[in-house]
C-alpha cells in the first residue's frame, strides 16, 4: 500500500470515529461554547471558531481587543480559505489564502474556544496570521486544512492541539479540552 493509500485510509477511520464523537459535540453545542475570559482581563483575546459550511464545516479564528466589561471593540478574522473549487481539494491540493470570509460572520459557530491573551501573546498571533497571509497556500481536505491553520495559531501560543483530522467542532472542542485550566 502506497503512502498516500494509507494517509487516505487513516484519514477516513480519523474522520469517521470523529464524526460520530462529533455527532454528540454538537447535540451539546450550547456546552461548547465556552468563554474563559474574567471582565477586567488583558484587554486582548482570540477565539478559536468552528461552524457549517458546505462541506464538514469550517475552522477559523476571531482576535482582538475588549474593554473592561468584556465586550469586542476591536476584531479581526481569519482562516485557510480554498480559493478554488473545494471538491477538487479532495483529490488535489488546490490554491488557498490566509485571510477572512464573509460565511465566517454571516453563519452560527457550531464551537467557540475563547482565551484571554496577554499583549505578547496578541502581538503573536498577529505576527502569525501576517506570516501566514503573506504565505502562498495550498488546500486540501487531508493534508492541508481549515484545522491545520488553527494548529499553526495555537502552536504559535504554546497551546497543545488535536489532530487536524476532526471536524471542526470536535476539533475546537479538543483545543478547549487540551488546555483547559
Amino acid at each position: 500500500m502506497t503512502i498516500a493509500a494509507r494517509a487516505f485510509a487513516v484519514a477516513v477511520a480519523g474522520c469517521l470515529l470523529a464524526g460520530a464523537a462529533g455527532d454528540s459535540v454538537i447535540a451539546q453545542q450550547s456546552s461548547n461554547i465556552v468563554v474563559e475570559m474574567p471582565p477586567h482581563g488583558s484587554g486582548y483575546f482570540i477565539e478559536f471558531r468552528a461552524r457549517p459550511s458546505t462541506y464538514i464545516g469550517h475552522t477559523y479564528i476571531v482576535y482582538g481587543r475588549v474593554n473592561a466589561e468584556g465586550q469586542m471593540v476591536e476584531m479581526h478574522l481569519a482562516g485557510l480559505i480554498p480559493e478554488t473549487d473545494a471538491w477538487k481539494g479532495l483529490v488535489l491540493p488546490v490554491q488557498a489564502t490566509v485571510r477572512r470570509y464573509i460565511d465566517d460572520t454571516r453563519l452560527t459557530p457550531t464551537a467557540i474556544y475563547r482565551r484571554q491573551l496577554t499583549a505578547a501573546e496578541y502581538r503573536r498571533v498577529v505576527r502569525t496570521v501576517d506570516y501566514l497571509h503573506a504565505t502562498e497556500h495550498r488546500w486540501h481536505a487531508i493534508f492541508q486544512n481549515c484545522n491545520d491553520f488553527g494548529i499553526q495559531i495555537a502552536e504559535a501560543l504554546g497551546l497543545w492541539r488535536p489532530p487536524s483530522l476532526l471536524p471542526p467542532s470536535a476539533w475546537v472542542a479538543g483545543l478547549r479540552a487540551l488546555n483547559a485550566p
